[in-house]
């Protein structure tokens, strides 16, 4: 078959992890910004980034330490019989990296489905969503360290996400009964993995487990019911954001803020800067990304927004 085939492209969207109480568990897809990988053909093994564009500083053109290019690369030395030895990608990054907004996973998610989306074009035959998603595992495993899902599983199938503990990793996701609608808003301030990382306790008081315990599950029975009270009294997390918060400058007016403008709970995004709002309705949640940013604006720091529903779909070809 000739490789001339047109170049075909996967957009994969960012995601919020994190999500309340459920830290390293809960994420959910969001419809915007995202990460958009194109690929192609090469007829030299391997596969190589040719172009990063968009919100991109501090990503690597390396094939072997960029997301995309070792997801796709893990894919496709999966096939016995890949149609060409090797692919070119092209990367356009709408997800801003360091936000804490799953970015080094959307470019994971994207460049394993697009594999998988040209392998099939070409051959007419599928792989299994088990391959792709530990692609995009490896993937993210090279920015993140390890392989966390509660981004990736978001960024690679949509909706909300549940990821639990083993080997392997299995998650199961849903789209919640309450319209809800995420504004995120990103200081212009940078926290690294290892920073938010290091703020985190090694034990954690049994009082406060509990109380992370019994929100976890009334906040996914509140999503599932479409219950917002139940959702509002269940989104808090006591052991891991009031460590993380004291990293953002103006954390607790900022949610207050949020509150205020109608929002049901306001918290931090992955392990920030941002910070998400949650609301039942699109004006609410515009109000409240506003009132966020003035609160920033007045500790002289600029913000970047987008408010967005919950997504039904992950990744998926453009």
């Amino acid at each position: 078959m000739s490789h001339d085939l047109r170049e075909i492209a996967v957009y994969a969207p960012a995601s919020v992890s994190n999500f309340g109480p459920g830290f390293d568990c809960f994420g959910l897809a969001l419809e915007r910004p995202g990460d958009t990988v194109s690929a192609r053909l090469a007829d030299v093994p391997g596969v190589r980034v040719e172009s990063i564009e968009g919100l991109c500083d501090g990503i690597p053109l390396d094939s072997d330490r960029n997301t995309a290019s070792v997801a796709a690369a893990a894919v496709w030395s999966s096939v016995e019989d890949p149609p060409a030895p090797g692919l070119i990608l092209r990367i356009h990054k709408g997800v801003p990296p360091g936000s804490g907004l799953g970015s080094s996973g959307a470019s994971a998610a994207a460049g394993a489905a697009v594999a998988g989306h040209l392998y099939q074009e070409l051959t007419s035959r599928s792989i299994d969503d088990r391959v792709i998603f530990e692609a995009a595992l490896d993937g993210e495993a090279v920015a993140a360290g390890t392989r966390h899902a509660d981004n990736v599983a978001p960024s690679l199938f949509g909706d909300f996400v549940i990821v639990r503990r083993g080997e392997p990793t299995q998650f199961a996701r849903f789209h919640p009964k309450l319209e809800c609608w995420i504004a995120v808003v990103k200081p212009d301030i940078s926290i690294s993995t290892r920073e938010a990382r290091e703020v985190l306790p090694e034990t954690v008081p049994l009082s406060d487990a509990v109380t992370n315990w019994s929100n976890s599950a009334t906040l996914v029975l509140g999503l599932l019911q479409g219950d917002a009270e139940l959702v509002k009294e269940s989104l808090h997390d006591s052991i891991v954001e009031p460590r993380r918060a004291k990293l953002i400058p103006g954390f607790d007016d900022a949610r207050e803020a949020a509150l205020g403008a109608g929002a049901l709970a306001c918290g931090v995004s992955g392990s920030g800067p941002t910070l998400f709002a949650l609301a039942t309705e699109e004006s609410v949640a515009k109000a409240a990304a506003r009132s966020i940013t003035k609160v920033f604006r007045v500790g002289g720091l600029d913000s970047w927004i987008e408010v967005s529903p919950i997504s039904p779909l992950g990744a998926r070809r453009v």
